[in-house]
């Protein structure tokens, strides 16, 4: 069993119902199994392709499904490539993995080339492969079975409120690893996804009322826009949901005044792992809280460090794993996050945490948005550089008073870079090196 037979099996019952709505098509289920069988003959490979690892590198939504799907029917294990992959590191994947072909496709061409003859064997069970985000160097793919994401859609499905009668927006491509589970999720419900090119807040507002959208699925740096109008008052969007990064107060405020009737819901996860924790965004619930977990899945703490026991990972994990995040459980049972291993800062011996920090940021009149990176010292080992997104008033004297006010003298950064907006890649996360090209 693969995706391709799930689209098949869920076709046979309601082929006409819409599974995937982008700018420019719109896929029925029935479509979407015609496009795929459509692509798979279309490959003309001259050999049988079973296990072996296929790279795609597609144009929009529909076609990377398409290809993906394709590749299933193909008894191949496809992986999405992310779109702001550029050829060097294209190169470094195909050279670091077994990679067999290439599929680049979009409305002009459809070509799917060998590059390689692999030496070792296919990764056993593997139907799929996801790329890790790739925010610091070359993305590593992952492997998954079938089953690893399928037995959990009925427990994830539930607690997010997707059935078949879900219309989710999704914004970016399927290559984040995010996006291809809720697209696989909503198939297997039997909903309908909708999704665009556009990154406008304002344009978002009117297509999900058009859309009639339930549930929207983003980052939260994508959800910001949706917060910030004023005159956005949306009734019919039941879920919002997020994860991979923390909401501040202002986010929650600004959502939950757009979205009166939605429930918002954060989760955290890996692309190791999946889903994790899931919290209701409340009030009362302290910012770096990532809520309880999943049924089946354990989370311990040890000297700082969240370990995890699932099912549900990838291909060659056992046991109890960490991620490189820290933190521990409370007496609740609820996660308490203080962030990644690597984004500690080591400033003189005296160990800083960038989430803490840009959350202490963030509160500060003015400040829209920050992010906070370590910077190489001489004498102290490791600085600290703040990147801000601020209101035009804000400037850098002032922006300094209120960090003497409010922050320790050693969390106070020694850079400020003002920018009109945070560089994102094109999975809606903050892109690190791009922010290190300013220093």
């Amino acid at each position: 069993m693969n995706y391709y037979d799930l689209l098949r099996d869920v076709c046979n019952n309601q082929p006409n119902r819409i599974l995937l709505q982008t700018d420019e098509y719109c896929y029925s289920y029935r479509e979407m199994l015609s496009l795929a069988d459509y692509l798979a003959n279309k490959a003309e490979l001259t050999e049988a392709v079973t296990g072996k690892i296929i790279l795609i590198l597609a144009k929009g939504p529909g076609y990377q499904a398409g290809a993906f799907l394709a590749l299933e029917k193909m008894g191949a294990v496809p992986v999405l490539l992310h779109g702001d992959c550029k050829p060097e590191v294209m190169n470094k994947i195909v050279e670091r993995n077994d990679i067999y072909g290439l599929w680049q496709i979009n409305s002009q061409d459809n070509t799917l080339r060998v590059v390689n003859s692999p030496s070792n064997s296919p990764v056993a069970n593997a139907v799929m492969g996801v790329l890790t985000s790739g925010t610091t160097g070359t993305p590593k793919i992952l492997y998954r079975t079938y089953a690893s994401w399928v037995d959990f859609f009925p427990t994830q499905n539930k607690v997010f409120g997707v059935d078949d009668n879900a219309r989710m927006f999704i914004h970016g491509s399927l290559s984040f690893t995010g996006n291809l589970n809720m697209f696989l999720a909503v198939l297997w419900a039997g909903g309908t996804i909708i999704t665009c090119d556009r990154m406008h807040g304002g344009y978002w507002h009117k297509l999900l009322y058009k859309q009639q959208v339930t549930h929207i699925y983003a980052v939260p740096t994508k959800l910001q826009l949706l917060g910030r109008g004023k005159n956005n008052t949306n009734l019919l969007v039941k879920w919002l949901i997020s994860g991979s990064q923390l909401f501040t107060r202002e986010n929650q405020m600004g959502l939950a005044a757009a979205f009166p009737q939605a429930k918002i819901i954060t989760y955290y996860g890996s692309s190791e792992l999946s889903y994790i924790s899931f919290k209701v965004l409340e009030d009362n619930r302290e910012i770096n809280n990532l809520g309880v977990p999943f049924d089946n899945i354990k989370v311990s703490s040890d000297q700082g460090r969240l370990y995890v026991e699932t099912p549900f990972h990838v291909i060659g994990i056992k046991g109890r794993y960490c991620c490189g995040d820290t933190g521990y459980v409370n007496d609740r049972g609820e996660i308490i996050y203080t962030g990644r291993q690597s984004d500690w800062i080591n400033k003189g011996g005296y160990k800083i945490s960038c989430i803490k920090l840009c959350q202490e940021i963030r509160q500060m009149k003015g400040i829209r948005d920050v992010a906070v990176l370590p910077v190489k010292d001489q004498l102290k080992g490791q600085e600290i550089a703040a990147f801000v997104v601020a209101e035009p008033e804000i400037t850098s004297g002032n922006l300094r008073k209120m960090f003497f006010n409010y922050l320790d003298e050693r969390e106070r950064p020694k850079k400020i870079v003002f920018l009109r907006e945070l560089p994102l890649n094109d999975r809606g996360k903050v892109d690190n090196c791009r922010l290190q090209e300013y220093l």
